[in-house]
């Protein structure tokens, strides 16, 4: 059950005791995106409601950076809480350790805009309360988990339900040092949900590999994330690697979306950033651009030499690349 929080009835802002109403506190919180964001964003950033789905590595990354542009109506879902192996890349703290994401979360926007209006759903994005989440949002932020087959479920099914509203959803993918944002602007006519890639009635046999590969561009794969996926296909990792840095860069690139795609602005479909590439020196970018495009070529020849075979498996792709 979505649990809501409101603010005081004011705030006390400075040691004189000024205390605040609503209206002015908002006001005194985004006096300096003046000139930089219009009255008119600016009051449709306050009105409209965003649903955060997933508040881990991206979806946690966009909180902060969304209340303190002026969005003051957001609702966090998340089933799971916080362990010490997410403080590497998440904005939580040894004290968070053991609490929901989503609610930690909340507190954390409430200490930027108290009047803030934040429903907290600790069960996460379920077939239950998917709909209902959806069409209560203007706008949707996808970050669901993509490394369980549950988990992929829901995803699909929270496109499903945006296509079908005509809600736009922006999506991240951390992937080593490049951050890919897919914008599913469900507004336009005829959109189908993730762009057709991903058939919603073939949801349960989702495998998170095949799912990422289906709906991740080829330029999100970075040349150090190569190995990891090999590791991955054959079962033998523990977990999939992030980075704080590239993590939080969905944060500023979703909020920039939000407040674009509400004042009605065209915005790219898919947008790449590649930290550790952009601050290689030039001989640098080269001779890792030419590695990255070697090891994809790899990866695509072993991926296909599998699927040729009769019951391909993870572990052929794995014999195929140490060949």
């Amino acid at each position: 059950m979505e649990a809501r929080m409101t603010g005081p009835a004011h705030v006390r802002l400075d040691a004189g005791g000024r205390a605040l109403d609503p209206d002015a506190y908002y006001a005194a919180l985004t006096a300096r995106n003046r000139g930089l964001v219009s009255e008119a964003v600016q009051a449709r950033l306050r009105s409209a409601r965003v649903l955060v789905a997933g508040c881990g590595s991206v979806g946690g990354a966009v909180v902060e950076p969304l209340v303190r542009f002026g969005v003051e109506r957001l609702t966090l879902a998340d089933p799971d809480t916080y362990d010490l192996a997410n403080l590497n890349r998440q904005r939580a703290g040894v004290d968070d350790i053991g609490h929901n994401k989503a609610a930690v979360q909340a507190g954390r926007a409430r200490q930027i805009n108290p009047f803030a209006d934040i429903g907290v759903e600790a069960s996460g994005i379920t077939s239950a309360n998917v709909a209902e989440l959806v069409s209560a949002a203007d706008i949707v932020i996808d970050g669901v988990d993509v490394m369980a087959a549950e988990s992929i479920r829901h995803k699909i099914a929270l496109h499903v339900h945006a296509a079908e509203a005509r809600t736009p959803v922006v999506s991240g993918y951390d992937v080593a040092g490049r951050q890919a944002v897919i914008v599913y602007d469900y507004r336009r006519t005829g959109a189908r949900p993730l762009r057709g890639r991903v058939r919603p009635d073939a949801a349960d046999s989702c495998e998170p590999l095949a799912f990422l590969a289906r709906v991740v561009p080829t330029a999100a794969i970075s040349v150090e994330i190569v190995p990891e996926l090999y590791r991955q296909a054959a079962g033998v990792s523990d977990g999939f690697p992030q980075l704080v840095y590239t993590a939080d860069l969905f944060g500023a690139l979703a909020t920039r979306l939000v407040g674009e795609l509400l004042a009605g602005q065209p915005v790219r479909a898919v947008t790449v950033v590649d930290v550790h590439q952009a601050l290689r020196p030039a001989r640098l970018r080269w001779r890792t651009a030419a590695a990255r495009a070697l090891a994809l070529a790899r990866l695509a020849g072993a991926r296909h030499r599998a699927r040729r075979r009769a019951g391909p498996s993870a572990r052929d792709v794995m014999k195929e690349v140490e060949k």
